[in-house]
């Protein structure tokens, strides 16, 4: 599983520069393609009739459905994956979700500020960066930022991204989802259904 996900992150200071380098690596992975409210990010739907589960993290305080043919795991530096099975003679997963969680170091950085910093970072990092969209959402009640955007990954391949931006009291949320530029659309619902299940345990 290390191999196939290859984004396992260094320590880190908890500040903001850290926290948009830590996005930045996300770009990068090799192996996998990782590929405002819930009517915004929609409800599972009907033509999947799969089995959910759910996936409680303690530390953290939350919970979130996903499929139940997906595969989860948890990796060090608080890292949530979610990988989808890999397609008929495919070498790689098509898709998934990672949810990165950083302690929060400042309760007056707003979720705007932070998805700002990783954008122009990205822009630095990726001469091919290309900003598609940015908009407004609510995860669980909480404000929230999303940034859709296109790079070419360290392997020269053009990948298509979103990545949503939201904190509760203690810790900035991250959530990736990332895919060829042709899968990207056939698993961004099922992504958005996972998160619009997303709950904060305390609040």
């Amino acid at each position: 599983m290390r191999n196939i996900l290859g984004f396992l992150f260094s320590s880190y200071r908890y500040n903001i520069p850290f926290l948009v380098a830590i996005s930045i690596l996300i770009i990068q992975i090799n192996q996998i393609v990782i590929d405002n409210n819930s009517e915004a990010l929609g409800l599972f739907h009907d033509k999947q009739k799969q089995t959910m589960l759910s996936y409680q993290n303690n530390e953290f305080d939350f919970k979130i459905d996903y499929p139940g043919n997906w595969e989860r795991s948890v990796k060090i530096n608080n890292e949530i994956v979610f990988v989808s099975p890999k397609e008929k003679d495919a070498v790689s997963n098509p898709a998934g979700l990672i949810i990165k969680v950083v302690p929060l170091q400042s309760k007056n950085v707003s979720v705007g500020t932070l998805s700002n910093a990783l954008t122009n970072e990205l822009k630095k990092e990726y001469n091919d960066f290309k900003l598609e969209s940015t908009s407004n959402l609510m995860v669980d009640g909480k404000n929230a930022k999303q940034i859709i955007f296109t790079a070419t990954d360290s392997k020269f391949q053009n990948r298509k991204a979103f990545q949503i931006i939201t904190t509760d009291s203690t810790n900035v949320f991250i959530f990736t989802y990332k895919a060829s530029i042709d899968k990207y659309s056939q698993y961004e619902s099922t992504v958005k259904d996972m998160i619009s299940t997303f709950k904060f345990l305390s609040k």
